[in-house]
């Protein structure tokens, strides 16, 4: 008995060296990814004691991604930076509710934007208009246009007509000319609902939808003129492929914003920087006029928010528009009688389980001595359950068969010219942009670092509130339906959310990650808490402990082990899930895997999936030596 106990006591005081050996390195993780925060994130948006901002974060609105604008925008903040004497930052983003957003929580404070989403930045986010651009042609507007395949022989008639022939590609819901415009100057005088018109309707940026026409994976979208400059420009292959068959009347071009709150002596500096930058005679104003020509501008022309107005009075249609149409009721759809066919089979097999469980048991007969038992046998009601289980799965696996569209899988092996055109760029990484990317990703690391680190501290007193044998039943039930909803919303709608809470950046993606591995991690500890053995936990009770001390060297000892498995583990699967957030202006890889995704870069594409695939790898193998070492 003696050896038993102190063989216990042993076990305990290794239990809580390993623990505290994995909270330590844990610690030191935490102090590592603080240190490695970069100094811009620390004093954003902190100004000094006049008040001016320590730094300037600058959006812009990018649908070609950081690689492709960075290099046209960067000599021209760095100008901004030495006129005004103030450090600014460029945030490249493809989203435009994430940009608005961010200079509403203060994270930005000017920016470039198209014009419908400079009207939702003036009327969200205290912003004002300073300034707007001129193109090269000296025009300040520009058109929203419609584009199909050069040879198609589809024309705006064409499209009128409806009849679900066409795969659309359709602008972001923010767009100006990507949705707004041709929503108001062709679809609503047609009286044509898009997602009514066309076989598939899909959102994405100019750039994107201009490859996916070029590539024949959509037969129409929406563009604008500025973009097929662009891509006359920058990529004449892909814009010789691409004809226009609509152009809408001119659109106000994008526009220079910054936050109404800055002091009016820097918000003057600014203003002037703008509208003087290119113009006059001499060395620097031809330098600045050739960073205006990679811009495709020739000035920025002073302006103010009531140059804005068409955008309003587009608004104020569409809205107009789409409140006559609801007056109408659309058609209902009729249900066929396929779509509860299933239903009817699963509740005919309800219908003869229920009745077979109602059918008398026959009692066995009595045995005579020294008789064997006849081996038990499964009961009526026992195979009725089976039937209804497993016949209801096969019922519901044939009926999602077409709907699933499994049958159309054998074009996974006739468009294999396609596969091998994504192949060859796949195949053929372009490491030229990698010191970028690996900073991407570190930074990806330590957001799911932060998010498991905080989910931790939040899943363990609600997996002890969840654990029916520590919790009564009326604290265990709601907490395991907190711990559903936790676990149910996907995390780009809890980042979103975040995002308008705090605005653009890694904390969106930290907050998001926290609650849906919160509500992961505490349904695995609660398990774990309700499979341990009692003895321990009697032990400490019978000493006169409270229940704090119960679970403390009852509970928390036999636990820990399981507990720090489950939490490394999830720290994995954290590292692949942040670069999902990137789509949501989260920070991180992620960013750069939908920009180039949506630009068709498979081989910049193929980059990331090796570095992803790289750094994953090495927190597998990082975790592994943890758990070895703590368990």
């Amino acid at each position: 008995m003696t050896s038993k106990n102190a063989l216990s006591g042993k076990t305990s005081r290794m239990t809580f060296r390993t623990l505290f050996a994995g909270l330590t390195a844990v610690m030191a993780a935490l102090m590592l990814s603080l240190w490695t925060l970069p100094a811009s994130a620390q004093t954003a948006a902190r100004g000094n004691a006049q008040g001016a901002p320590r730094e300037l974060v600058f959006t812009i609105l990018s649908a070609e991604g950081q690689a492709s604008s960075g290099p046209l925008w960067e000599p021209l903040l760095k100008d901004l930076e030495r006129e005004i004497g103030i450090p600014v930052k460029p945030i490249f983003g493809t989203n435009y509710s994430v940009l608005v957003e961010a200079m509403r929580a203060n994270q930005a404070q000017i920016g470039w934007f198209s014009a419908l989403p400079a009207v939702q930045a003036i009327d969200r986010s205290n912003a004002q208009v300073i300034a707007r651009i001129v193109d090269p042609e000296g025009r300040d507007s520009y058109t929203s246009s419609l584009i199909v395949k050069k040879g198609s022989g589809i024309t705006a008639e064409d499209v009128a007509r409806c009849g679900k022939r066409y795969d659309f590609g359709l602008g972001d819901a923010q767009s100006t000319s990507g949705t707004l415009a041709p929503l108001t100057y062709f679809f609503s005088p047609r009286n044509i609902n898009p997602t009514e018109c066309f076989a598939t309707v899909r959102s994405a940026n100019h750039q994107a939808n201009s490859f996916a026409v070029a590539n024949g994976l959509v037969d129409v979208a929406t563009s604008n003129s500025v973009n097929l400059i662009f891509l006359r420009r920058q990529n004449a292959q892909v814009a010789s492929q691409i004809e226009t068959i609509w152009e809408s009347p001119p659109i106000p071009e994008s526009g220079i914003l910054l936050r109404r709150d800055l002091p009016e002596g820097l918000k003057a500096k600014i203003r002037e920087f703008f509208v003087n930058y290119g113009q006059g005679a001499g060395p620097d104003a031809d330098r600045q006029r050739q960073i205006m020509e990679g811009l495709n501008y020739s000035q920025f022309r002073a302006a103010e928010d009531s140059y804005l107005d068409p955008i309003r009075e587009m608004k104020a249609d569409q809205a107009r528009r789409e409140g006559r149409a609801s007056e109408v009721a659309p058609p209902k759809r009729a249900v066929a009688v396929r779509d509860w066919a299933p239903f009817a089979l699963i509740g005919v097999l309800v219908l003869i389980a229920v009745a077979l469980n109602l059918i008398p048991r026959r009692k066995p007969a009595p045995l005579e001595p020294g008789a064997v038992p006849a081996p038990p046998t499964k009961s009526m009601g026992g195979w009725a359950l089976d039937v209804l289980l497993w016949g209801g799965f096969a019922i519901v696996l044939i009926a999602a068969f077409g709907r699933v569209d499994l049958p159309n899988i054998l074009n996974l092996f006739a468009n294999s010219e396609n596969m091998r055109a994504y192949g060859r760029d796949f195949l053929n990484p372009d490491f030229s942009q990698w010191r970028l990317l690996v900073g991407q990703m570190w930074l990806t690391v330590q957001i799911a670092l932060w998010g498991t680190f905080l989910a931790v501290f939040l899943a363990v007193p609600l997996s002890l509130m969840a654990s029916r044998n520590m919790a009564p039943n009326w604290v265990v039930w709601p907490v395991r339906r907190i711990m559903d909803l936790l676990r149910s919303i996907p995390d780009l709608v809890i980042g979103t959310l975040f995002i308008v809470a705090v605005g653009l950046g890694p904390l969106a993606g930290v907050l998001a990650i926290a609650l849906n591995t919160a509500g992961v991690l505490a349904k695995l500890f609660s398990e774990a808490v309700e499979s341990i053995d009692k003895g321990p936990v009697d032990g400490v009770k019978a000493t006169g402990a409270g229940r704090l001390h119960e679970i403390v060297w009852g509970v928390i000892p036999q636990v820990a082990p399981l507990w720090t498995s489950f939490a490394l583990y999830r720290f994995e699967s954290n590292s692949r899930a942040a670069t999902v957030l990137g789509l949501i202006g989260a920070g991180g890889i992620g960013q750069a895997l939908f920009e180039n995704l949506q630009a068709f870069n498979y081989s910049t594409v193929s980059t990331i999936a090796i570095i992803i695939i790289v750094a994953v790898t090495l927190i597998d193998m990082l975790s592994q030596a943890m758990r070895k070492r703590l368990l």
